[in-house]
């Protein structure tokens, strides 16, 4: 899960118009991504697709903080639906976060900007590791922030569907076991995301009542392990 996690993060949904979308980028990646690039390139003015670009930028280098709701959903090779998860993410920069999925055995993901806590309720069990350098290059970057993208992505803007306009994030380090990331922005800000693995599995994640540049106290990125869990590995002092 720790892998699953960061490779979310290293990451549609519900909304009119989004679910058809990601059933053709499931089901036909190549053969969209080649119309949606044809599409851009004649009625895409440049102005348009820089416009994205700089609100894709302002939010990876700019935004500060942020909370959201979202609904994460598992696909296979073959577009079935493997597993749907919701929970909320808490996102403090630099480098603090909380992704809580929901429920009794719900896991969490806590980060204080030093380590990362993975507590897995179902096994009582916690695992800590830094939180450092192999994140480059992940999912993980766009929502940490603080790091041009265009560092660790080759981006391209892939037009407007039904009030989202997407932008696709291919890793530079070949090393990464994602092929592709999906970034989907509306009026408000970030949307969805769509992972794709190198097993051709989709990872769909449609975000929801985000609200950004809000107060967050720093004490609540900071885990305490509850009594009697086993706690694996040490946390960065």
């Amino acid at each position: 899960m720790m892998i699953a996690m960061i490779e979310l993060f290293k990451l549609d949904p519900a909304l009119k118009g989004i679910r058809a979308l990601n059933s053709i980028l499931i089901k036909a990646p190549i053969k969209w991504l080649v119309m949606s690039l044809l599409l851009a390139l004649v009625s895409t003015p440049a102005m348009a697709a820089d416009d994205v670009l700089d609100r894709l930028r302002s939010f990876t280098m700019d935004l500060k903080s942020f909370t959201a709701d979202f609904e994460q959903s598992l696909y296979n090779s073959d577009a079935e639906l493997v597993k749907n998860d919701v929970g909320e993410l808490i996102l403090k920069r630099p480098g603090r976060f909380i992704w809580r999925y929901a429920g009794a055995d719900g896991q969490e993901f806590i980060s204080d900007g030093k380590s990362i806590w993975m507590f897995d309720k179902e096994l009582d069990q916690v695992t800590v590791n830094a939180l450092d350098d192999r994140l480059g290059g992940t999912p993980l970057v766009l929502l940490m922030g603080g790091v041009p993208l265009e560092d660790q992505f080759n981006v391209t803007t892939l037009g407007e569907s039904d009030g989202i306009d997407w932008v696709e994030l291919i890793p530079k380090d070949n090393s990464t076991d994602f092929e592709s990331l999906f970034i989907g922005l509306n009026a408000n800000g970030l949307s969805a995301m769509e992972l794709r693995d190198n097993l051709g599995q989709a990872t769909q994640i449609q975000f929801s009542n985000l609200k950004t540049d809000i107060p967050l106290d720093d004490k609540q990125f900071n885990f305490v392990a509850p009594k009697g869990v086993d706690v694996i590995g040490e946390p960065v002092q």
